[in-house]
């Protein structure tokens, strides 16, 4: 294989976020934590800080969309712990795999690896009004699961015990919402193009390549349904030669204030590299 082929944009951004994430290792945060403690505290911060490691690490070397999501719940924990044993590397190191493990093309790398055949996946873009709920739920669920057995181990048993609870029941419910939002893409195939978005559509929409008319970039929604779940900036406008039946999800229908089944004739969707995705589609 030659180095021009090896040294791909889409591995190169897996190979130093995984680089940044081996020297976060080195620097073991929680490790320095973990000596400032003692017993019960200091091993379980030493097993929570390797535990999160060792996810991510796997996620980096088996790309999924389910390890984009490892990668986005558990990464950010080691900016704070970076913080709190107060060392610039292992701080450096872990905002630099944060950026990358947010960026769109990690992303679009992540998500491709669980594609099938002749799949192109492209994510979508975060519906702005989802984002303040998805960031809340993920500190509740951080906080009472990681929060909660630090505090157990230091033998606060009074608010250990209630939001170490409060964590195992919110470990069976938010990492599935919270994985709602990496399995959210535009999937180009020979056939046609195919949104996959369950948060905000209720079924999978398909358009075929012979009834797709054209494929824009636009900076509005203008009379498309819009698909985007709420975003601002450019989207593309897919416009169809006839009607389709389209089934929107509760919420959507909810915020558009329509019924959850229409019939387009255009819709407009947000993929996070949008000039990569529209390129990636030839009508």
């Amino acid at each position: 294989m030659s180095s021009g082929n090896f040294l791909t944009p889409s591995r190169v951004i897996v190979a130093v976020t995984a680089s940044a994430w081996v020297t976060l290792a080195l620097a073991s945060p929680w490790s320095t934590l973990a000596d400032d403690a003692s017993g019960p505290l200091a091993v379980a911060l030493t097993v929570w800080g390797w535990l999160l490691w060792i996810a991510v690490m796997i996620a980096l070397l088996v790309p999924s969309p389910v390890s984009l999501t490892c990668v986005r719940c558990c990464a950010p924990v080691a900016v704070v712990s970076g913080f709190l044993a107060a060392s610039p590397l292992a701080v450096f190191a872990s905002i630099v795999a944060v950026i990358l493990g947010f960026s769109p093309l990690f992303a679009d790398v992540m998500v491709q690896g669980g594609a099938y055949g002749e799949e192109q996946r492209f994510t979508l873009r975060t519906p702005v009004p989802s984002m303040v709920p998805t960031v809340i739920a993920w500190g509740v669920l951080m906080f009472s699961a990681i929060g909660g057995t630090l505090l157990v181990a230091a033998e606060t048993y009074t608010w250990g015990v209630p939001v170490t609870l409060v964590g195992v029941v919110l470990a069976t419910r938010v990492p599935r919402l919270l994985h709602r939002h990496a399995r959210r893409w535009l999937v180009i195939v020979p056939a046609g193009i195919v949104v996959h978005d369950h948060l905000v559509l209720a079924e999978t929409v398909m358009s075929l390549r012979s009834k797709i008319e054209r494929i824009e970039p636009v900076s509005d929604t203008g009379e498309a349904a819009d698909f985007t779940g709420g975003v601002a900036g450019r989207r593309l406008a897919v416009h169809l030669r006839e009607s389709d039946k389209v089934v929107l999800s509760p919420i959507t229908a909810k915020i558009l204030k329509t019924t959850p089944a229409l019939h387009v004739k255009a819709f407009t969707i947000a993929p996070r590299r949008l000039p990569a995705a529209r390129a990636a589609i030839t009508l």
